[in-house]
């Protein structure tokens, strides 16, 4: 028979299929008496034993090695023994170049999907990946960011706190609260914390807090989608206070139309679009007004230099009507809040914002959804370990002027240089 196993010490006798696995019966190729370890004299053959342990897919289907083994004893000391195969993982009923695909493919492929690909149960493909999980936590490390982004996730029953690379679109890593009491023992324990830059978060004070005194060289700028996403915020109260005043067959015309055509910018409205929008000027002119207040704020980023920028938010502040557009009024105050955060966008050599962190973001919890809701444990661990997580990124940014970063390195070189790891 043709050998489809090419495994040291055993060959394939015969090959059938069951409903769920196909089965390869093997046995060994050359079968030597042992030597009793104890008493130094032959062992007698006793029997045989069969065992199954799952293999590699072939031709796209589970496998199943049934193995045929004999078992030999010593007539002086009764101690049993079969010969061994090295391909045999020592913790698993399974060989161990299964092992070594199911650790590839774990932390990018859920775990049951792997699990039906290769027919093993899914507690074994668990436990396969938190056995990875514990070797990557002490063998891999991220170089801390230049520019760091900050931001939490609601996921596995809680919000989470993701930091990001800004400088490379890096995830760096995932804390399992976003409390100051977990924030701030994570920042003074940051190796090389004085290399942070610039953090780019939300308003979320505890956020300013925690890193705060940790890391001495770090400015904060608030990430410019959570700004004018309150200019949208705004938008839409308005909407909605003219929607409640229509009956009831109006308001849902208007919740499906002019929601989304007051939400989008103008560039991106199609010519019929821009009609409809026309129409809607006409129809409601103080939604118009309304419409026109979230665009100007919109505009304020647009402005090539701080300066123009807090001119335009300050000419934007005093257009504001002394009565009405209470939404936009409570803009104005957070904005003052936050006054030196939001406009330090303008003091980085290029724009940062926060978009890859609230892309990545959406990865994870469609990951989550995906594998039908992991413990906290795995999902940071696919978040931060995956291949693509691994990855070393090029880290080059322009804008005004160009800044160039060094590479993303998710190794342990320095440590091995030295020899910590030894």
């Amino acid at each position: 028979m043709l050998d489809l196993l090419n495994l040291p010490g055993i060959k394939p006798v015969d090959m059938y299929k069951e409903s769920k696995a196909l089965i390869i019966v093997a046995e060994p190729d050359v079968i030597d008496v042992p030597m009793c370890t104890a008493c130094d004299i032959p062992m007698h053959k006793h029997g045989t034993r069969v065992n199954k342990f799952s293999d590699t897919p072939l031709y796209m289907e589970p496998v199943r090695l049934e193995i045929k083994r004999p078992r030999f004893r010593c007539e002086s000391c009764g101690k049993m023994a079969m010969p061994e195969l090295s391909f045999l993982d020592d913790k698993r009923r399974a060989t161990k170049r299964l092992v070594d695909v199911i650790r590839q493919q774990c932390l990018s492929t859920t775990f049951r999907a792997l699990a039906d690909q290769t027919g093993v149960a899914v507690n074994t493909v668990k436990n396969i990946a938190h056995d990875l999980i514990q070797e990557l936590e002490q063998t891999v490390r991220y170089e801390t960011p230049i520019i760091m982004g900050i931001d939490e996730v609601n996921l596995a029953g809680g919000y989470r706190c993701v930091i990001t690379n800004l400088a490379t679109n890096n995830v760096f890593d995932m804390l399992e609260h976003r409390t100051q009491d977990h924030l701030k023992p994570f920042f003074k324990d940051l190796p090389d914390r004085e290399k942070v830059e610039w953090v780019c978060t939300d308003m979320w004070r505890p956020f300013k807090r925690s890193f705060s005194q940790y890391l001495p060289n770090a400015k904060l700028v608030i990430d410019k989608f959570h700004v004018v996403k309150m200019a949208s915020e705004a938008l839409e109260e308005e909407r909605k206070k003219y929607q409640a005043q229509l009956s009831r067959e109006q308001r849902i015309h208007v919740k499906k139309s002019i929601r989304w055509l007051t939400l989008k910018r103008p560039g991106n409205l199609s010519p019929a679009e821009q009609n409809a929008l026309a129409v809607v000027r006409q129809a409601i002119p103080e939604l118009a007004i309304a419409y026109d207040f979230k665009e100007s704020f919109f505009g304020i980023y647009d402005e090539p230099d701080k300066q123009k920028a807090q001119n335009a938010f300050e000419a934007w502040e005093n257009s504001l009507p002394p009565h009405g557009m209470e939404p936009f009024k409570k803009l104005v105050k957070t904005v003052h809040n936050h006054y030196h955060d939001i406009f330090a966008y303008w003091d980085a050599p290029f724009p940062i914002t926060n978009a890859y962190t609230e892309g990545l973001n959406g990865l994870i919890k469609m990951s989550n959804r995906l594998g039908r809701g992991y413990s906290y444990d795995i999902i940071r661990a696919k978040t931060l370990y995956s291949g693509e997580a691994r990855k070393v990124g090029s880290g080059i940014r322009t804008g005004r002027g160009k800044v160039e970063y060094g590479p993303h390195i998710p190794t342990l070189l320095k440590q091995a240089e030295s020899g910590e790891l030894d």
